[in-house]
């Protein structure tokens, strides 16, 4: 099952689709509000409007993705709970390190979709139990960013998790029991006519800011 919304409008308060709880949810309701506030009448923001310090609660569970090339989608910034999650530094390296390997190939075909669309991207995620780590489910938040000469390489989000993590590292699958948001975004916000929505195929902790300067 796809979902689709009018990305004109402001993003959904937390409901009951999710699997995660209302303060959990409203973590990623918070970073997409700020991204919406930076977009000022573009179809997305600046990358250079970014404030990390903006984000407050939001901001251990954050990310930015840097696309180099196509298919080429490497992390510059991770909050201090990805860490956590996937107990490595994940600065640096694919994002489809996130992932298991049986979904990696999906999930990076998504994440190239919202660079392409440019699209708003919610995926449920969810990891297997195993030695060390519980059943964990998650979701996934996509807001693509444009950089100085106005092309979308840059791509802010957040991966929140339905409970504390395990003692040891996840991997994540696309979860097959929960709705996929891509929300195309082929108009500025301001006119609400003609916006395009299309599917694509599935395939309080301290707050501490990693960043790569390379």
């Amino acid at each position: 099952m796809f979902e689709t919304t009018d990305p004109t409008r402001a993003p959904a308060m937390p409901g009951t689709a999710s699997c995660l709880s209302p303060d959990e949810q409203a973590i990623l309701h918070l970073l997409e509000t700020d991204w919406r506030q930076m977009c000022s009448g573009q179809v997305v923001p600046d990358h250079a409007q970014l404030d990390p310090h903006a984000l407050h609660d939001a901001l251990p569970h954050a990310f930015l993705l840097h696309r180099t090339a196509p298919g080429a989608v490497r992390v510059r910034v991770a909050g201090q709970r990805l860490h956590d999650m996937l107990r490595m530094d994940p600065r640096g390296m694919s994002f489809g390190a996130f992932f298991a390997a049986g979904s990696r190939d999906a999930a990076l075909r998504i994440v190239e979709s919202a660079f392409d669309g440019p699209a708003v991207v919610n995926l449920p995620l969810t990891a297997a139990r195993g030695l060390g780590r519980r059943a964990l489910r998650a979701e996934l938040l996509l807001l693509p960013m444009q950089d100085a000469l106005g092309q979308v390489t840059r791509m802010m989000g957040a991966l929140v998790a339905a409970g504390p993590p395990g003692q040891r590292g996840y991997r994540f699958d696309i979860a097959n029991d929960g709705p996929l948001r891509h929300d195309t975004l082929g108009l500025p916000f301001p006119d609400r006519r003609t916006v395009r929505s299309q599917p694509v195929a599935r395939a309080r902790t301290p707050l501490r800011l990693v960043v790569n300067n390379g």
